[in-house]
C-alpha cells in the first residue's frame, strides 16, 4: 500500500473533485420517451433490474445481492412485477422455488438506457487521446482487480 504523502493526499483530493465533474458530465438527461417509462422506477428497483440483467435469481439470492432481507427483496420484486418489468418463473430444478427474471419490456428498456449512457460516455471521452484512454482503462482494470482480490474473488 502506498504511503500517504502530502502530494498523494493532494492528488487524491483532486481526483475526488474531478469524480463529481465527470459524474455530472456523464449524467445526461434521458430522452423524453425513456424518461416517461422510467419515472416510476426507483433507484432500488433500478438496482434490481441491473442485478437481474445477468440472469434470473432465486429470491434469497436476490436479497443477498442487494444486501437486504428476503421480505424487502420480495417487496421490490412485487412492485417490479406490477410494473411489468420482472416476471416470476418456477425453478426448473425445484418446483417449490420461484425465480425472478427481467421481462422482455425491461430488457428493451435497459438496453435503450445503456445505449443512451454509452453515447454520453463516448461524447465525454472524445477530448482524450487513445493513449490517455488506454492509460485510464489500465488504471480502472487495476482498481477492478484490487476489488476482486479484496472480496476473495481473485483468490485461487
Amino acid at each position: 500500500m502506498a504511503r500517504q504523502t502530502k502530494e498523494r493526499a493532494a492528488l487524491l483530493e483532486r481526483l475526488f473533485e474531478l469524480k463529481g465533474v465527470l459524474a455530472r458530465q456523464l449524467r445526461t438527461p434521458l430522452p423524453a420517451d425513456l424518461r416517461g417509462e422510467m419515472q416510476s422506477v426507483t433507484l432500488h428497483q433500478l438496482e434490481v433490474l441491473g442485478v437481474l440483467k445477468h440472469g434470473s435469481l432465486r429470491m434469497r439470492d436476490l436479497a443477498r445481492e442487494l444486501d437486504v432481507g428476503e421480505p424487502a427483496a420480495t417487496a421490490i420484486a412485487d412492485r417490479l412485477v406490477r410494473h411489468g418489468l420482472v416476471e416470476r418463473r418456477a425453478d426448473p430444478n425445484d418446483r417449490r422455488t420461484v425465480r425472478v427474471e427481467l421481462s422482455s419490456r425491461a430488457r428493451d428498456l435497459l438496453e435503450r438506457v445503456e445505449n443512451d449512457r454509452r453515447a454520453a460516455m463516448i461524447h465525454a471521452f472524445e477530448v482524450i487521446s487513445d493513449e490517455q484512454l488506454r492509460n485510464l482503462i489500465d488504471v480502472f482494470e487495476t482498481l477492478a482487480a484490487s476489488a476482486h482480490e479484496a472480496h476473495g474473488e481473485g483468490a485461487a
